[in-house]
């Protein structure tokens, strides 16, 4: 994570020093996502910063988002390793983030300012996993809960690699505010090496609407 968040913010360093001032502008969005990930419907928030240059069309910045276990009561089920607690089947919740540097476009529609097109890829650290949850967090002999899922789910109860994302979102700029702009859009996130007990894969398609801040205003 401290290597990626380097070699981010060395982008953005050299970016900035390349670029004349009157090219320079940046953005910051904040989103909320509706993720099909891991074969599953679950929700997020995201956020997204970054740098736009070469007279505003290409953006360079991070981008994450996270699949937080408290807000996604939904579980899935798994069989262990071993009978837990008298069970054979298990309900787990799931949680996980990804983290990544984003380069993309800002395209204006002709003859339409206010609508932007905004076509980006990103690739960073991906990292989804499962864990009892209720009454099965209080463990039969005193562990941690933590040892228990590794024996579990053979030391796989979490999965990680190397996140990839093409995303696809539409800006609608506000003629009153014209620095605030409305994007809706979608994507989808692959995870290369990613190999979880529960879930083989954690990839799978997101649609989100937000708010960005583009300064200064276009």
């Amino acid at each position: 994570m401290s290597r990626l968040t380097a070699i981010v913010l060395s982008v953005l360093c050299l970016s900035a020093s390349v670029a004349s001032a009157q090219d320079v502008g940046g953005y910051v969005g904040t989103e909320w996502r509706v993720l099909g990930l891991g074969e599953h419907v679950s929700h997020g928030p995201s956020v997204s910063a970054g740098l736009t240059l070469l007279d505003r069309t290409l953006r360079v910045g991070i981008t994450g988002f996270a699949r937080p276990g408290p807000i996604n009561p939904a579980t899935f089920d798994a069989t262990p390793t071993q009978p837990y607690r008298g069970q054979r089947t298990l309900s787990l919740r799931s949680d996980g983030m990804y983290f990544g540097l984003e380069v993309g476009l800002d395209l204006v529609v002709p003859d339409v300012s206010w609508l932007h097109v905004l076509p980006s890829v990103s690739a960073g650290y991906a990292a989804f996993g499962f864990y009892l949850t209720g009454d099965n967090r209080e463990t039969p002999d005193g562990r941690r809960v933590s040892a228990w899922e590794n024996e579990l789910f053979d030391g796989r109860d979490a999965g990680f690699g190397l996140g990839i994302e093409l995303a696809l979102r539409l800006a609608f700029q506000l003629p009153d505010t014209p620095w605030v702009r409305i994007t809706v859009g979608g994507g989808y996130l692959t995870i290369i090496g990613y190999d979880a007990y529960v879930r083989p894969s954690y990839d799978g398609p997101w649609a989100t609407a937000g708010v960005e801040i583009d300064f200064p205003p276009q």
